[in-house]
């Protein structure tokens, strides 16, 4: 059995890193207060569902020697069903592949009936937001009148894309990331019970393999609990075994970034792409990296604009980089945006006499106006942001002719109203690349493609955005 399901808490005493939400959950068991629909938000492998299960536990424990705070107890009847996952009371939906409007109304029609053997009956959905506009529409009735039997515990990793209407009638919980001591102790406490000796510095590289995500950590430690029963087993064959990124590849790259020359940038990108690297791993130690240099900048008493610069950067290609079919496209767009930001050795074509232009039509998707454009915009027009899906998937199908352009078009801010698609770069000589012929020509032809209809498409200068601000926001999201 999998370590992360072995070790799966199955009390609220067992649950590592989110006491706010235990303690609230307790304190409800004992005053009798508990809701009739839970939110519990997060990333992946905090313990969301585990939770869940728990609470659904302990509503329907049978152990009346020990009080409601203290329950479950995990021995009785119920409990012991709710683990093993033949609890006829506890239905749990996967939104995935459970997401139509007939699927939440063949659950409202079931959920009038009585438990069967249970005191609640409780429902929990998984990744929520994945449920159609239809299907949460037929949910919400139900979350109106819910009968008094029937607990709902909704999971997401995507709270934006849960309707208000859901969060305003459910109880919400935010999970949190586990820190480097906690899931430290969580590993000792699983290699105790396993049998096996492990070094501090294996459970720091396990840490910074996981993200913080207890349950990445369990999985990334059990691929090596085999080896580490091994004599003389090292730190760098677990990298080799895990293929993870030795932290000198890291230092590397940010030199070449700090050089601000972008070809040899490019190129380490290329060996470490040679060579199998798992990029989203390596951007995770990047940021780390960059995060542990801007609090020491920040505790000197330093500027640590540049490097918060490029967090932002950074963790904006982290998310780039789960709607890219080409790993590594969003880490060598970020890498020009950062090392443009001086000199560079970047090759430029010449400008062209003139611009062609093409059709104009409306822009079927657009997404909320996140970026403050200060530029040559007309002031007249309203701008929004182009969705990221849209931009990712015109730099993918440029990238497949024109990998340079797809880069420096990475790096740009993509604005749109119902006549123009305005692409705002910083440097003057990005301009006259991406508005060179052949390159303009390309650009529009791949517009087209993916918004199905010609735009007008402009290039602009735009002023630079204060990278000093925020420095909280950047410690909290990395």
């Amino acid at each position: 059995m999998a370590l992360y399901r072995k070790y799966r808490p199955q009390t609220f005493k067992e649950v590592v890193g989110q006491e706010h939400v235990v303690t609230t959950l307790r304190n409800a068991l004992k005053l009798d207060r508990v809701s009739h629909a839970y939110l519990f938000t997060g990333p992946r492998g905090v313990g969301k569902t585990s939770v869940a299960r728990i609470l659904a536990k302990a509503v329907n424990c049978l152990d009346e020697s020990i009080s409601a705070y203290d329950k479950p107890c995990g021995k009785c009847i119920n409990c012991k069903a709710i683990e093993q996952g033949h609890f006829i009371d506890l239905i749990e939906i996967d939104a995935a592949s459970n997401r139509s409007v007939e699927d939440i109304r063949e659950l409202r029609e079931k959920i009038n009936f009585s438990p069967s053997v249970g005191k609640k009956k409780v429902y929990i959905i998984d990744e929520v937001h994945m449920l159609t506009r239809e299907a949460f529409n037929a949910l919400l009735k139900t979350l109106e009148e819910p009968p008094s039997h029937s607990i709902f515990i909704f999971a997401t990793t995507e709270i934006h894309k849960v309707p208000e209407t859901i969060i305003s009638r459910c109880q919400k919980f935010d999970f949190r990331f586990g820190d480097k001591e906690m899931i430290k102790e969580n590993l000792k406490a699983i290699a105790a019970s396993e049998k096996v000796e492990v070094e501090d510095e294996l459970l720091e590289l396990v840490f910074r393999s996981s993200g913080g995500s207890f349950r990445d950590a369990q999985s990334i430690f059990d691929q090596l609990v085999g080896h580490l029963k091994e004599k003389n087993f090292s730190i760098s064959q677990a990298r080799e075994i895990l293929n993870l990124t030795h932290q000198g590849e890291v230092d590397n790259f940010l030199e070449f970034l700090h050089s601000k020359k972008i070809n040899e940038t490019l190129n380490f990108l290329n060996k470490l792409s040679e060579k199998g690297t798992n990029f989203e791993q390596f951007l995770n130690n990047v940021i780390s990296r960059l995060r542990e240099q801007a609090i020491e900048q920040v505790g000197r008493g330093e500027s640590a604009s540049e490097t918060i610069f490029k967090l932002r950067i950074f963790l904006r290609a982290n998310g780039d980089m789960k709607l890219s079919n080409i790993e590594v496209l969003p880490l060598e767009m970020a890498a020009i945006e950062i090392a443009g930001r001086g000199d560079s050795d970047l090759v430029l074509p010449e400008k062209p006499d003139v611009k062609p232009t093409v059709k104009k039509t409306a822009l079927q998707k657009t997404v909320k106006d996140d970026k403050k454009i200060e530029s040559s915009l007309p002031k007249t027009k309203k701008f929004k942001s182009l969705s990221s899906e849209a931009k990712i998937a015109i730099l993918e199908l440029i990238g497949q002719k024109n990998k340079p352009l797809a880069i420096l078009l990475g790096s740009a801010v993509w604005s749109v109203d119902s006549d123009n698609l305005i692409i705002s770069v910083e440097y003057p000589f990005y301009r006259e690349t991406i508005i060179s012929k052949n390159n303009y020509k390309l650009i529009c032809e791949n517009v087209d493609s993916v918004l199905e209809g010609y735009k007008k498409v402009e290039c602009v200068i735009a002023k630079p955005n204060d990278m000093e601000a925020d420095i909280g926001e950047i410690f909290e999201l990395a």
